[in-house]
């Protein structure tokens, strides 16, 4: 299915299909999670759909980054900036600057002679916590990390509230790991927690909770 999406939205521009259904599905008030700010250019936008009555949590582990989401995101009263990722359970990895422009391609990276170490929280830990609130629409773009992501949030993945969840897949940084499956892991894993899955293009995953 994602290669028949691909092709058939290859003339729409890259991620245009994805981009408009997920930020589409927003609605003022909701509680969005930007998993894998970068520099936020995805904050930004969702902090005006969900207007001021809405919040947004913006995790990005690279410190450039988040210098940069930091003075991106200065006058938005509506945003939370966490200087952190998001894993499978809280703790520290190794993690590697891009080298593009934007910082686009920093990931986290297996090999201790690379990069920095950085923080990792696991969302569930952070919703025991009260660092945040559980959140109504979830993006996640982490290079590879995507099923991580969502396996650190247990029990929430289920909770109605949560409605809409956008994943970016990285098929490439997925093989180079040996988890080649991952894509069908993520698929099944939201719907068994109650998600209509779809992908609008060839790398992109929109899981929207189905209703009775």
């Amino acid at each position: 299915n994602r290669w028949i999406a691909a092709w058939l939205s290859a003339g729409e521009g890259y991620e245009a299909c994805y981009d408009s259904s997920f930020s589409g599905g927003l609605r003022p008030g909701d509680s969005v999670w930007d998993v894998g700010a970068n520099v936020g250019y995805y904050t930004r936008l969702f902090a005006r759909r969900v207007r001021e009555q809405g919040h947004i949590f913006a995790f990005e582990p690279s410190p450039t980054n988040f210098q940069r989401l930091a003075t991106a995101c200065t006058e938005l009263r509506n945003v939370t900036l966490l200087p952190c990722g998001l894993g499978r359970e809280d703790g520290k990895l190794r993690f590697q600057q891009g080298a593009d422009a934007l910082g686009a391609t920093s990931r986290i990276t297996e090999s201790a002679s690379d990069g920095i170490n950085v923080d990792i929280r696991s969302g569930a830990s952070l919703l025991a916590s009260g660092e945040v609130t559980l959140p109504n629409a979830i993006k996640i773009d982490v290079e590879g990390f995507e099923l991580e992501v969502l396996e650190g949030m247990a029990d929430s993945l289920r909770q109605p509230p949560l409605r809409m969840i956008g994943v970016e897949v990285h098929f490439g940084i997925l093989q180079q790991r040996g988890m080649a499956l991952v894509p069908q892991q993520i698929e099944s894993l939201l719907q068994l927690s109650g998600f209509v899955v779809s992908w609008p293009d060839g790398s992109h995953i929109l899981a929207v909770r189905a209703t009775v």
